[in-house]
This record gives structure tokens, sequence and C-alpha cells, in this order.
């Protein structure tokens, strides 16, 4: 048995931010990964040291290089069984384009990381700064979707509660795994 089915989109579901298109879907994914990566990530409570803001630094980074290389490879091999041609150039610039930004969400867990490094945060106080942002960021783009689907106020404010509880549920399962 074939499942097939078709979603039809009428407009382009990116986002614009400066020179920079953003997928929601694909933020929204990392912003998950990335909360996942901090929340397993056993931190102590002292104030970062420079060894210690370099290791936050690598954790905000690698899983993010990790999956946009992961996706990169089964969308090219993907692409490749779909269209049953070998990809070009062109093919794979757009596919490497499309998933660096898998990467932009590291942009500010590093930036909240260098904060709280200059202001003698302890390590355990930053990840928990940036599981924090991770899960408004979710709250906005619940909202950001709700908005896009035309909904008003209130359901807006409801559908980012709900993202936001998501995250968090996330971020508690994954804590509840470490401990």
């Amino acid at each position: 048995m074939r499942l097939n089915y078709v979603m039809s989109v009428d407009h382009d579901p990116r986002m614009q931010v400066g020179p920079l298109w953003i997928e929601p879907r694909v933020v929204i994914y990392a912003t998950l990964i990335q909360m996942t990566a901090y929340a397993l990530f056993d931190v102590p409570d002292i104030p970062i040291a420079l060894d210690g803001f370099n290791v936050l630094f690598w954790v905000a980074i690698v899983p993010m290089f990790a999956l946009a290389v992961a996706h990169a490879f089964s969308e090219v091999l993907d692409l490749q069984i779909r269209l049953r041609r070998r990809m070009n150039w062109a093919d794979v610039v757009v596919i490497l384009h499309s998933n660096l930004q898998f990467l932009y969400v590291s942009v500010i867990p590093i930036i909240l990381l260098s904060i709280a490094w200059l202001l003698g945060m302890s390590e355990n106080s930053a990840v928990n700064m940036v599981l924090y942002l991770g899960v408004v960021s979710l709250a906005g783009w619940g909202a950001y979707g709700a908005r896009r689907a035309g909904l008003r106020t209130w359901p807006c404010v409801i559908f980012g509660a709900a993202y936001a509880c998501l995250g968090a549920l996330v971020v508690l399962l994954e804590i509840f795994i470490r401990h």
C-alpha cells in the first residue's frame, strides 16, 4: 500500500531576518535539539572560566553541525532517489544553504554564554538561561504560527503557551533522563 498526500502551500513559510531567510521548521527543530544538548550536559555550579566557556561554546555548535550534516546527507540521497539522477553543483549549493540554518541556532546561546561569562555567572545558571530562552523562543514560534494561520490574539497566546509547555516538557524529560 502506498500512502500519497499533497500539502497545499499558498505562501513561502520562510521568514526574512536581515539578509537571512529562515525556515521555521528548521529553527524550531534545531532549537529543540539545542535545548536537549544543553539539558543533557551536566555542568557544575561554578563560575564560568575559559575552559568552561569553551566547552559550552562547543555544545552550542557541535550538535547543530552534526544535525546540518545529517540533514544535508539525507536530502541529497532523498533527491537522488526522487529525481533519479546525480546531484549537480546547483543542487548541492541549495541543500548546503538550507542546512546552514541549523547553525544559526548556535548564535544566540553563544551570545548568552558570552554575556554570562562576562558577568561571572555560574555554568549552571548560564545553561539554565539558554534553556529558558529556548522555551521563550518556542512560545514565540507557536504564537507566530498561530498568527500566520490567521488566528486572533488570544488563540495566538494559547498556541504560544502550548509550544512553551512542549519545549519545557522536552527539557524536563531530558533532565529526568540525566538524573
